[in-house]
């Protein structure tokens, strides 16, 4: 199949379709918008209010520092929803959105708008359900897209034929042709906001927060198959495959100037991330979720969530202390049947509160920085502490507390293991200090405290704290270097 780019390029003149929902309010309180099909379910769950929809409670299932997307299920409804939540919405943003000509209103409310128009045409996106802003925070709630897996988990399915593959690559194809000859654009896509329902293979494409409605030109056609292309691992898809997405798209002939693209924008980490393996352990499906319990207070995993105590906000989380033990530092402390370090602190930060209100995302104290460590460890595979729960709250207009509670790796600390070891162990322990250092920069994280960041025992190397090291957009090699000389000098081994 063949289509005119030229053809393409034109758009069409956008059909005279008015989305009337049920109920739009306006107050102080904030603005809801309720898509028609759910106005009687939400009505009689009593989510009348935008404050309603945002204290949903769920399990995150991905997230950033101003926003996360919430899984939830909702008493007689056919499927589930993703409730995404944001949580600061700046007056740079509705300026942003006002010039694009959404109004001023915030990202969640701007992505509903369209989704609202690709509704309209038929086109492959989510059903939106609700969408609104109240207190500051702002919110977009859309239905589960029914049997549909990733893209990616889809294409690492060893049981689909090759016919279902080509299949698979034409309908994608197709399908981002349509998008783009109907006039809206797709910043945001990769191999993550592709979903494909297993027995139709039909296509869906996810987050449209940054889309516009215009004529789409060449050059904004090629990002997205260049971010498919470059989000998907080698070992997915077949070359072949590969050039059936571009065919099915249509005519678009450079296709040297789209794996150029694709080879630039590996050096995102966003896009190399997404072509890494699943990790093969038995807890990294259920810890990459969280639960908030009080907001932002207490975040834990879901199975340490279900035995949190109440109330919430208590010692030895928050609070003065109890036991003789220090308000701020490390304890040892037994959770269940396991044992677990809790680390607390104190952040006085006027100055950061006040860049994060100018840059409109949420203050982060140091335990939300490594939760976002361990997660993003765990999905490169490597040994380091299993996060249960952390959770920051301000006590003051400058004063902050904050907590990180994890189960602690096995072994002993490196210092200990090289001091009393011979010639020959300590050359097969720096040997796996620097495999495990490669690793750690490759993931992108570097060192901050070698002096107590590693462990090791019979299984090799582990990061003993999250507090030791620091999460970066790239690890250069003068800092590979630094970090390799600073970890052998505190040995002795420079």
């Amino acid at each position: 199949m063949r289509l005119d780019l030229d053809r393409l390029c034109q758009r069409p003149a956008a059909p005279k379709v008015r989305f009337q929902p049920l109920w739009a309010l306006r107050e102080p309180g904030g603005t809801l918008t309720v898509h028609p099909a759910f106005s009687g379910l939400f009505r009689r769950l009593g989510l009348t209010t935008a404050a309603a929809f945002l204290d949903l409670a769920g399990e995150i299932v991905s997230g950033h520092p101003d926003r996360h997307v919430v899984r939830i299920e909702l008493p007689g409804a056919h499927h589930a929803f993703y409730l995404k939540r944001q949580h600061v919405v700046s007056w740079r943003e509705k300026l942003r959105n006002w010039w694009a000509g959404f109004g001023a209103v915030s990202r969640c409310e701007r992505e509903g708008q369209i989704l609202q128009q690709l509704h309209a045409q038929q086109l492959p996106a989510p059903r939106w359900a609700a969408f609104g802003a109240a207190g500051g925070r702002a919110f977009l709630l859309v239905e589960e897209v029914p049997q549909a897996v990733e893209l990616r988990q889809l294409l690492a399915n060893h049981q689909l034929s090759s016919a279902e593959r080509y299949r698979l690559a034409t309908q994608l194809g197709q399908a981002l042709a349509a998008v783009h000859a109907a006039g809206f654009t797709t910043p945001a896509l990769s191999a993550k906001h592709v979903w494909v329902n297993r027995a139709s293979l039909t296509v869906t494409f996810l987050d449209w927060p940054a889309t516009q409605r215009k004529t789409v030109p060449q050059a904004q056609r090629i990002e997205p198959l260049a971010a498919l292309h470059a989000s998907v691992a080698a070992e997915l898809a077949s070359p072949r495959q590969r050039l059936r997405v571009l065919h099915a798209y249509g005519e678009i002939s450079d296709v040297a100037r789209i794996q150029q693209r694709a080879q630039r924008l590996l050096q995102r980490r966003s896009i190399r991330d997404q072509r890494l393996a699943p990790v093969p352990t038995a807890t990294a499906t259920t810890a990459q979720r969280l639960v908030w319990l009080a907001g932002e207070a207490v975040c834990a995993i879901p199975e340490v969530a279900a035995q949190w105590p109440r109330p919430v906000i208590a010692p030895p989380f928050y609070g003065p202390p109890e036991n003789g033990r220090n308000r701020s530092g490390e304890t040892r402390l037994w959770w269940g049947h396991r044992p677990a370090i809790l680390v607390r602190g104190r952040a006085f930060a006027p100055w950061g509160r006040l860049r994060a209100w100018w840059r409109a995302v949420p203050w982060r104290s140091p335990a939300a920085t490594a939760a976002r460590v361990l997660f993003h460890l765990e999905r490169y595979g490597l040994a380091a502490p299993r996060l249960l729960a952390f959770g920051q709250r301000w006590v003051g207009c400058s004063w902050a507390e904050w907590f990180v509670l994890y189960e602690p790796v096995r072994g002993s600390p490196v210092r200990e293991q090289w001091t009393w070891a011979t010639a020959k162990q300590r050359q097969r322990l720096r040997g796996l200090l620097v495999e495990y250092l490669t690793r750690l920069h490759d993931a992108g994280v570097v060192v901050v405290d070698p002096a107590t960041a590693f462990a090791v025992d019979d299984s090799g190397v582990a990061l003993t704290t999250p507090l030791a090291v620091r999460l970066v957009h790239a690890v250069h090699q003068r800092r590979r270097r630094r970090d390799l000389r600073r970890l052998l000098r505190i040995l002795g081994a420079a």
